[in-house]
């Protein structure tokens, strides 16, 4: 989507370090928000309120947190990337006037699975009545903010998303330390908490209203289209849950297995490999925040340059010679990200046993630190693998490899943990491994075979728009979207 894409691709031709500062920090904000909201802030939390209140009541609250942000992002990715293609396509029909429209269409939307998902954690681990209202309360409001991140891609204030993040954190922080001063439990501090994902709510809310003043249709038409998306799109849907719940069902195997134990309030945990891929996960942001970057810059203007010659009826020749030129920028761009991870990896490898002890931790936990240091380097590869299979509209393959991760992370975390002690976090890497070499070679086939999928594979006139869906989906959807249309 066009919007930030233009202010990131402006900062980064000025030749001043500030303006490609700005731009490298802007991106990371769009490639990982609320990611690095939820561990900075959790992270400062916990060092001050540790020294307060008791270790019950703080692990209780990251708990709560921990499985919002883990529910909402799973249970609303199929909204989100629907709404986020439908934006895409009313933005490149220039119909600026449906973006409000969808995106109160999406915030509806995505609440009902989120609440679903979080009743039957409620259910299942018999959480508590507090801490479950809290669960709920912050699942729901994070599910917004994934959505509303979403559209921001759309938005031309890369100041004002940033500044919505960054307030968020100050007064969560704020907050629900104030909180812990005042000696109340863990579900108070949740809901200060709560109100600083608010404020980034609100925030982000506001910068698409801006963007796109026009006034939305009936919220019943705006539903509508997205059942018709979601009819549309049943692979990108199934592949972003997939996806998604392929980042986090490691660690729920850790938590239903013997390493694992029962907080107070009835959520399951594993201290000792969550912190530790907690920590590690953070390698990948720089890597993350210069591949969008590299998206919006150098990859969108070969884009561009090689759709241009063909709609400029370029010769085949021509044609080719562009194609190549894309190819070779994302694949070498790709490395270079890849190998300058790496080098953050090693780094982290080599003075693990010191990240260990300076921030408390156990010796067992070195060997998980440097086995999600190195996950995080192939994962970072399978992220941006699989981006571009999306970027060409290539959505069996992508729900292809999200399947495929989703698989070995569950089935590797589960042999990692009958090997022993050892090998915890071995899973985790080897799964990104083996995911992120499919996802490179589909990546490269793409580009191989991009003249064929631009003129044949992928035009709507040939091989139809619908697919091999099944039929009991289109007949669902169908129904839904006639329900909407007579309310």
């Amino acid at each position: 989507m066009a919007g930030i894409g233009f202010q990131l691709r402006r900062l980064a031709r000025q030749d001043t370090i500030s303006s490609v500062l700005a731009a490298a920090g802007h991106a990371a904000v769009i490639a990982a928000g609320p990611w690095l909201f939820t561990i900075f802030a959790l992270a400062a939390i916990g060092f001050i309120a540790d020294q307060i209140t008791g270790r019950e009541v703080l692990a209780g609250f990251r708990a709560i947190i921990i499985y919002a942000f883990a529910t909402s992002l799973v249970m609303a990715a199929p909204i989100t990337i629907v709404a986020t293609r439908l934006v895409g396509d009313a933005l490149w029909l220039r119909r600026p006037q449906d973006v409000r429209g969808l995106l109160l269409g999406s915030y509806v939307a995505a609440m009902p699975p989120v609440l679903l998902a979080v009743l039957a954690e409620v259910m299942l681990m018999r959480v508590e009545p507090g801490a479950a209202i809290a669960l709920a309360g912050a699942s729901l409001l994070v599910a917004l903010i994934w959505v509303a991140l979403a559209f921001c891609g759309a938005v031309r204030d890369y100041l004002g998303v940033t500044l919505s993040f960054i307030g968020g954190l100050a007064v969560a922080m704020i907050a629900t330390i104030s909180v812990a001063v005042a000696g109340l439990e863990s579900n108070a501090m949740a809901w200060a908490f709560v109100a600083g994902l608010t404020v980034t709510f609100f925030g982000l809310t506001s910068r698409v209203f801006a963007t796109f003043p026009q006034a939305p249709g009936r919220l019943l038409t705006s539903l509508s289209a997205i059942a018709g998306g979601a009819q549309r799109y049943q692979r990108l849907m199934l592949g972003s849950l997939l996806g998604n719940a392929g980042v986090w069902v490691d660690k729920v195997v850790f938590w239903l297995s013997s390493e694992g134990s029962r907080l107070d309030n009835g959520l399951l945990h594993a201290p000792a490999y969550d912190s530790t891929m907690f920590i590690a996960s953070l390698v990948i942001v720089p890597a993350l925040s210069s591949f969008v970057l590299s998206l919006e810059t150098g990859f969108f203007d070969r884009y561009q340059q090689y759709f241009a010659t063909i709609s400029n009826h370029g010769t085949l020749d021509q044609i080719e010679q562009a194609r190549q030129r894309l190819q070779r920028y994302t694949l070498e761009h790709l490395v270079l990200i890849t190998m300058s991870l790496a080098g953050l990896a090693a780094i982290v490898i080599l003075t693990a046993p010191i990240i260990i002890d300076a921030l408390g931790l156990q010796f067992r936990q070195i060997a998980i630190l440097r086995y999600g240091a190195l996950g995080a380097v192939f994962h970072f590869v399978f992220i941006a693998a699989s981006s571009v299979l999306l970027f060409f509209d290539r959505r069996r393959r992508y729900l292809a490899v999200q399947a495929l991760f989703l698989g070995l992370n569950a089935g590797l975390a589960i042999v990692s943990l009958r090997i022993g002690e050892d090998s915890y976090g071995a899973g985790y890497f080897a799964a990104c491994l083996i995911a992120a070499a499919v996802a490179y070679r589909m990546t490269e086939k793409t580009f191989d075979r991009l003249n064929f999928l631009t003129f044949l594979g992928n035009n709507p006139s040939i091989v139809g728009t619908s697919g091999a869906r099944s039929a009991w989906l289109d007949r669902w959807f169908a129904r839904l979207r006639r329900s909407l249309s007579r309310a």
